[in-house]
């Protein structure tokens, strides 16, 4: 059985292999993707508890009417801590992709104890991570939310939400660590367990906390943290025990836990520009999230003082990228699943398979991405449906699909290249590809169309424009590097 675990990224047809091997990663990303929009479903839904149940959700901040809007304020509190968990999850995935390349590349030159010892090295410095992000949820939650917000009770929602989900994050670090150690190997269908376990205990426990059920009161915002984190140890558990009960290529002793300092250098010579890839797309949040502040704030003073833009425009933002999430996952799995698959062939030298795997990969994702951007315009409103939220709201979030999904298709051919970056130990192209899209053409843009037009509209068409532009220079790195890297393979 090992035997056939470690030969069938080299031997079996690289289609077969890659939808084999990715299609369970795409179930239990599509699986946790949903979750994420569930949370946002359930919290936008405030507004059909009773006075007296928001009145203990909010307290003195309480008023009558603050139905109408209540759920605006839900989603804008998420959207407003959605950066700082993406940063959260860039350090876990980062590392985590670093472990897996190195494993990877290292079952693919038979050196099995050196894979061992990055898997060992690999958790070691996630649960470091992890304690990192521990204080900064107990102790920078409040200042953050007082930041980034002005309004009390986004405050109150976003300041419990993001102090629950950081201060207990180890459960995510350690179930994405052994996930990609698992994945590593092509035992994927492992890691799908372990993110199914999560995704539908925090499922069910959203419809217990965030509203209530029986005896257990309605939580709101707090309770969909609650929901998170214990979904994330329920992860965490079934993975521990995966490790521990598996038989597999990857073994762990006592002795592989013990860092080493090469071993860390290698794990982040891949997992460094993995983190910052990931990690731009915190300070491009904050930049949207800043952007739309400010416009939002403009258009209450010289449009309809009535109506809360800042909420309508971050909420938009947010619901867009849970919604959206539902097509990038599927695509992020197929990468997932392609890093193992480029890792081992990059380090066996088989040219031929590692460059069919990598087209294969494109067209899938392509695909994929196709019928994103179908769905997202032809479906829009009846999505919208799901979320309890002002129709004013309802009305930008729709507009925010329609126009920023058109750049999709060119998102997945950058994805895939940047997996191709990863997989040969070249990860800063992919930082370099990312920091293009979010942040040096991304963010620019959308700040002049905000500036220059005040226009909305003007500030999603920044999206479709980034990931064009971002796809050419990132074509120019992956013709570099097949000159460098690829070419000379045997």
């Amino acid at each position: 059985m090992e035997q056939i675990n470690r030969n069938k990224m080299g031997t079996e047809p690289e289609g077969k292999l890659l939808l084999s091997m990715g299609w369970p990663i795409i179930v239990s990303m599509l699986v946790q993707a949903l979750y994420n929009i569930v949370d946002s479903v359930f919290v936008s839904r405030l507004s059909t508890l009773s006075p007296e149940a928001l009145q203990g959700i909010l307290g003195d901040l309480y008023y009558p009417g603050v139905e109408a809007t209540i759920g605006d304020k839900a989603l804008n509190a998420l959207s407003t801590v959605n950066p700082l968990q993406m940063l959260m999850i860039s350090v876990a995935v980062g590392t985590a992709v670093g472990m897996n390349s190195l494993i990877s590349r290292r079952l693919g030159e038979q050196r099995r104890q050196e894979a061992n010892r990055a898997a060992g090295n690999g958790l070691v410095v996630l649960v470091i991570s992890a304690l990192v992000f521990t204080v900064i949820g107990l102790f920078f939650s409040k200042g953050f939310m007082n930041w980034q917000d002005n309004d009390p009770i986004v405050r109150l929602f976003g300041r419990e939400y993001m102090t629950i989900c950081l201060s207990l994050s180890v459960g995510v670090f350690l179930s994405v660590g052994i996930e990609r150690i698992m994945t590593a190997q092509g035992r994927t269908l492992v890691a799908m367990m372990m993110q199914l376990t999560g995704a539908v205990t925090n499922i069910v426990l959203d419809r217990v906390f965030v509203l209530g059920l029986g005896p257990i009161p309605a939580m709101g915002v707090t309770g969909a943290a609650w929901a998170t984190v214990m979904g994330q140890f329920a992860s965490m558990i079934l993975a521990l025990v995966m490790l521990s009960k598996s038989k597999s290529e990857v073994q762990l002793s006592r002795k592989d836990f013990a860092l080493q300092q090469q071993t860390v250098k290698d794990i982040y010579s891949v997992g460094i520009p993995s983190i910052l890839m990931q990690a731009v797309g915190t300070v491009m949040y904050l930049g949207m999230n800043g952007i739309l502040k400010g416009l939002g704030e403009y258009h209450m003073e010289t449009l309809n003082p009535d109506i809360n833009y800042v909420d309508a425009y971050k909420s938009a933002f947010g619901t867009y990228f849970r919604l959206q999430s539902v097509i990038f996952m599927p695509v992020f799995g197929l990468n997932n699943a392609a890093m193992s698959i480029l890792g081992y062939n990059y380090g066996a030298r088989d040219k031929k398979r590692f460059m069919r795997s990598f087209w294969l990969l494109t067209l899938f994702c392509a695909l994929f991405m196709v019928a994103g951007t179908a769905l997202f315009e032809l479906a829009a409103p009846e999505l919208m449906g799901l979320f309890a939220v002002s129709a004013f709201t309802n009305e930008v979030t729709i507009e925010t699909i329609r126009i920023i999904s058109w750049g999709f298709v060119c998102a997945a051919a950058g994805i895939s290249i940047s997996t191709v970056f990863g997989a040969t130990d070249t990860g800063l192209y992919g930082m370099i590809t990312s920091l293009a899209r979010q942040l040096v053409i991304l963010l620019p843009v959308a700040y002049l169309m905000a500036r220059l037009t005040h226009s909305i509209t003007a500030v999603w068409w920044a999206f479709p424009i980034a990931e064009v532009s971002t796809l050419a220079v990132s074509g120019l790195l992956m013709l570099r590097l097949y000159r460098k890297k690829i070419q000379p393979l045997n």
